[in-house]
């Protein structure tokens, strides 16, 4: 799965093939979170976006006999041309998706390309959505079967065509498309800040109290009202914000990780205990912090806004893990490093590597050389040298945390504007875009001692 990058802030160019682990390095403001962005909404989005070009004679059966039938695979044989109007329909409404003026968006492009696409038919279909409250358009197919049978039963006979193809693009979409493309769950930068204020981030309610209170001489104006209502922030950040504000609802459920969270999984939860220090809850819609209690000391809980940033930080990750990881997902991830001291950034690169080996794909941004070269640990452990076993047993790490070469992606931004691949092997990932400013950092600090000498 690769996506493609034009015109996007200050990448001029550039694409990235997602691995088990995808990581975006680079100095700051070079677009690395745009990218990361572009990815998650492509991925959310699909199949909102995806059009098939219906032909007239599905709408004409639908009305004349109440079903109509599509061949699977000979829209599959067109996969291009549909991801190409997909990216399209993406791209047009970028300017929305970031909350940002059209304009300043109207030359970017983001592309999706998939490689060695096959047809899954395998999965039985029985859907079913409602029209109006006695219509019904069911979308139905056998396992192994080619053709997709709809059936349209006690509709309006005026129901729009538009209407109708919407429906039938979005499940088509998820049909041809959803064994191959990903779940995707966001973590912004901004996810500390939202555990913060997540309260006073209620945006529906506060901007209609503030319009309620400014209209008390002037009047409602409902226009100025619902032009008001819409985000203040892009769309990932937003979600960030509908998750925490339901997080006493989320926190109910079960990721498949935490179905088995004793058996297969337990190296996850155990690399997200050793990083968390404790354990969260939600209460009366209060996020709460209870760190792990130490001999000869109180018990003590803690609202999330008097817990420490990284707790802050680390608090989405936590109700990801527990809650709504999906099997087939991928986690993408604005600086997991954030707020984190050297030793738990360390302990960041080995919970993601035993997610991705848990098969979640992980795609992030960083600026952590410790974190990076954590990575590359993984990596090189993957090679079958003397002394591994005792070494590993040692640091007691696990086969979850080996990482393979291959699974590993690496790109970064540089200062022409591109997107460039960084190179991984089995020493690891190409460390240069840190390297030389490490190098910097010593060569000033051996200077300084010279001439205090």
């Amino acid at each position: 799965m690769k996506f493609t990058f034009k015109n996007l802030g200050y990448v001029d160019q550039g694409s990235i093939e997602l691995g088990g682990m995808t990581l975006i390095c680079g100095p700051n403001n070079v677009g690395k979170t745009w990218l990361n962005y572009a990815i998650y909404g492509l991925l959310k989005h699909y199949p909102f976006v995806a059009s098939f070009d219906l032909e007239p004679k599905l709408f004409k059966d639908l009305q004349e006999h109440g079903t109509a039938k599509l061949s699977l695979s000979g829209y599959a044989g067109k996969l291009d041309r549909i991801l190409q109007k997909m990216s399209d329909r993406f791209s047009h409404n970028l300017g929305k998706y970031f909350n940002t003026d059209s304009d300043l968006m109207s030359k970017t492009k983001v592309g999706l390309k998939l490689e060695n696409y096959t047809l899954d038919l395998n999965e039985k279909i029985h859907w079913v959505v409602r029209l109006g409250s006695k219509g019904r358009l069911i979308l139905s197919k056998e396992s192994g079967d080619d053709t997709l049978i709809i059936t349209l039963q006690g509709a309006d006979s005026g129901l729009p065509e538009r209407a109708i193809a919407d429906i039938v693009e979005r499940q088509l979409a998820r049909i041809l498309l959803g064994s191959c493309l990903l779940t995707p769950f966001v973590l912004t930068s901004e996810r500390t800040g939202i555990s913060l204020f997540y309260k006073e981030l209620d945006l529906s309610k506060n901007i209609l109290v503030e319009h309620l209170s400014d209209s008390s001489k002037k009047g409602i104006n409902p226009f100025r009202l619902l032009n008001s209502m819409r985000s203040r922030y892009a769309e990932p950040i937003k979600d960030n914000i509908d998750i925490v504000r339901d997080a006493d609802t989320i926190a109910k459920q079960k990721s498949f990780l935490k179905e088995d969270k004793s058996g297969e999984y337990k190296p996850v939860f155990d690399a997200l205990r050793e990083i968390i220090g404790g354990s969260f809850n939600t209460v009366n819609d209060q996020v709460l912090y209870q760190p792990v209690k130490e001999r000869n000391r109180d018990k003590t809980v803690l609202p999330i806004y008097l817990a420490s940033s990284s707790i802050k930080s680390l608090f989405l990750l936590d109700l990801y893990i527990n809650s709504i990881a999906e099997k087939n997902s991928v986690l993408i991830i604005d600086e997991p490093e954030l707020n984190l001291h050297p030793d738990k950034q360390r302990q960041m690169a080995k919970l993601l590597a035993r997610l991705v080996n848990a098969g979640i794909k992980v795609v992030m941004t960083t600026h952590s050389d410790f974190l990076v070269r954590e990575i590359n640990n993984r990596i090189m452990l993957n090679a079958d040298f003397k002394g591994r076993s005792n070494l590993m047993k040692e640091h007691k790490m696990v086969k979850e945390d080996i990482l393979r070469p291959e699974q590993v992606k690496a790109y970064t931004v540089y200062s022409d504007h591109k997107v460039h691949q960084v190179e991984v092997t089995e020493d690891g990932i190409d460390t240069d875009v840190f390297d030389e400013k490490i190098e910097d950092a010593n060569n000033l600090q051996d200077a300084i001692y010279y001439q205090m000498s």
